[in-house]
């Protein structure tokens, strides 16, 4: 029997919905094979005989629909899916060209497991597959009614004391005519018992005693007399309500048939309106400087931190470093100035394939000594400037106060040590960690560097720095699951709220560290902070400024969904001047 129409003591005889497909079929075939939802349900009931008395059971929740026309809307929303019937206009269904005719040869069950295909484990337990799923459903499904009563809605709300709502109906909806407050929770199945579920209401109850009416919306069965045990001003809906709510012939109920397809759908027609995305970058500030006052935040480094205070990117230290490689490799070769020249400029525009493999090929040009001291030199070529905005504002935040301890720790992808130098000057106590030998202090700032350390003063430089940098490097990294720098990145992100500042996340292993820490079904908790980048158009003569607004629409709708897959919430900006100011808001 399919997850909605479980037995259920009032409807006995009622046939699932599975059986009214091939009811449904004949009964259009019937009419020419196009007719009305009230004629096709009345032709469909007549050929399946059913008694009078299954006829006048009401759908629960509803005074005028009954429960078999309820299963038969169902039952045309998968035959729908599947392909063979279709609502031309609104009410009337007809047949698509896929139906040949055959109804005796269609296999009910067959459809509705292709039409589901992609749904795991028992249907019981998963009505809702995922978190993004679920909360996309239940958001469209309360738009809607909201709609049909003219209410208004407002989207991830906060109120003037702190709080901060999933949806606010301001005037309320349905039978409550005063201000409705919304949280829309999943509930992993791991964690799908009643304790669970009371801590996570009393929590909510806590932040809204005196404040007026809550709706809790959840994805699993509440036992009734846990729905009444939580004040007057509290209503809960579970997944048994919901499911009363949901109209098969909705958008939003492609959440329940095929949520796969429809999160796809969702990352190419979302909303991204200027108000929709200021409101969702309201919403991710305000919770990661709820987790960094808390203590509970972790900083993620990458090379966009240093790159103000003098040292080159990535890219720009490859090429140094493949000058100083072809520099050494023809130094016996009798060049002149100006073939020297020549060489070094092919060098410095030489784009290869895979920087990780040119990296392998100059480090294998030179003894480790050698190698480190180049790195060394190439890093700290520059004049250093520590007083940048971005270094400024990492050490206020890390910086302990009365309140609060600051930042828990740092895990940085860079070898330098510009961080280092501005925690020393604004006299922040800090232990660095670049191997498996170090431990932890419990007093200071633990700043883990994942990649290597190579400080600018030679004289700090105790051992090999043990440097991420080429192909190789990565491959071991990569192979050794319990590496020293993954089960450091994976502790972090499995205990902590991490912010990722300065990264543009393309290392794949980083990718594989989030994927594997990122709990399943469970709603993104990580935080990055990414420039949004410009779609730009060449070699044309004509500009089509629509299709560039789409384009733009859909890629960044990509990405950002794309990155909560892998737990993580984009906070996009448009110029990285604007990341000093965020960090600075946590302290406000």
């Amino acid at each position: 029997m399919f997850f909605f129409f479980g037995e259920d003591e009032n409807m006995d005889g009622v046939p699932g919905f599975e059986q009214t497909l091939k009811p449904i079929l004949k009964a259009l075939q019937e009419r020419g094979g196009k007719s009305s939802v009230a004629e096709l349900d009345k032709a469909a009931i007549r050929i399946m005989g059913l008694p009078e008395d299954v006829m006048k059971k009401k759908h629960k929740g509803s005074a005028k629909r009954s429960e078999m026309e309820y299963r038969m809307a169902w039952g045309r929303t998968y035959l729908k899916k599947y392909g063979l019937i279709n609502n031309e206009t609104r009410g009337v269904w007809a047949f698509t060209d896929k139906f040949d005719g055959n109804i005796e040869g269609i296999d009910a069950d067959q459809i509705v497991q292709k039409v589901r295909r992609g749904s795991v484990g028992n249907e019981e337990e998963n009505i809702f597959e995922t978190a993004t799923a679920f909360e996309n459903m239940v958001g469209a499904l309360l738009r809607e009614m909201a709609d049909k009563e003219g209410k208004q809605v407002k989207e991830r709300y906060s109120d003037y004391t702190g709080s901060e709502y999933d949806l606010v109906f301001p005037s309320g909806f349905g039978n409550i005519k005063e201000e409705i407050k919304c949280y829309i929770k999943y509930v992993h199945s791991s964690k799908q018992d009643a304790y669970f579920f009371n801590e996570i209401c009393k929590k909510i109850i806590d932040k809204n005693t005196g404040k007026g009416k809550v709706l809790l919306i959840t994805n699993i069965a509440i036992p009734e007399k846990m729905k009444g045990s939580f004040g007057q001003n509290v209503f809960i809906w579970d997944k048994r309500d919901l499911l009363e709510y949901i109209e098969p012939d909705a958008p939003y109920a492609q959440y329940l048939i095929n949520p796969k397809q429809a999160l796809i759908e969702d990352v190419v027609t979302g909303d991204q309106s200027v108000q929709r995305k200021t409101t969702e970058r309201e919403g991710y500030l305000k919770q990661a400087k709820e987790a960094f006052l808390s203590q509970d935040m972790v900083l993620f480094l990458g090379a966009g931190v240093s790159i103000d205070g003098g040292i080159p990117l990535w890219s720009t230290l490859i090429k140094t470093l493949h000058v100083y490689m072809l520099n050494r490799l023809t130094e016996d070769k009798g060049l002149s100035i100006r073939q020297k020249e020549m060489i070094n400029e092919l060098a410095a525009n030489n784009e290869m394939e895979s920087p990780l493999m040119q990296m392998r090929y100059i480090k294998a040009a030179f003894s480790d000594e050698e190698y480190y001291e180049l790195v060394r030199s190439a890093l700290y070529g520059q004049e250093i400037n520590l007083n940048t905005d971005l270094l400024n504002a990492i050490a206020k935040i890390c910086t302990p106060q009365r309140t609060y301890c600051g930042i828990k720790s740092v895990v940085t992808y860079n070898f330098d040590d510009l961080l280092e130098m501005k925690l020393s000057e604004k006299e922040i106590k800090y232990h660095v960690i670049s191997d498996e030998r170090e431990r932890q202090s419990v007093d200071k700032l633990n700043v883990y560097h994942v990649h290597g350390y190579l400080p600018s003063d030679i004289s700090q430089i105790s051992d090999e720095p043990n440097l991420v940098f080429s192909e190789e490097d990565y491959h071991r990294v990569y192979r050794d699951s319990y590496s020293w720098s993954n089960l450091v990145q994976l502790s972090a992100l499995r205990d902590n709220i991490c912010l990722f500042i300065g990264c543009s996340l393309s290392d794949p292993n980083l990718r594989r560290l989030l994927d594997a820490a990122a709990r399943n079904g469970e709603s993104p908790r990580h935080f990055a902070i990414l420039k949004k980048e410009e779609a730009v158009q060449k070699q044309s003569t004509v500009t089509y400024k629509d299709v560039l607004e789409l384009y733009k629409k859909i890629d960044n709708n990509i990405k950002t969904a794309y990155y909560k897959t892998l737990g993580l919430n984009i906070i996009w900006i448009d110029d990285y001047k604007e990341i000093p100011d965020i960090l600075n808001g946590f302290l406000k």
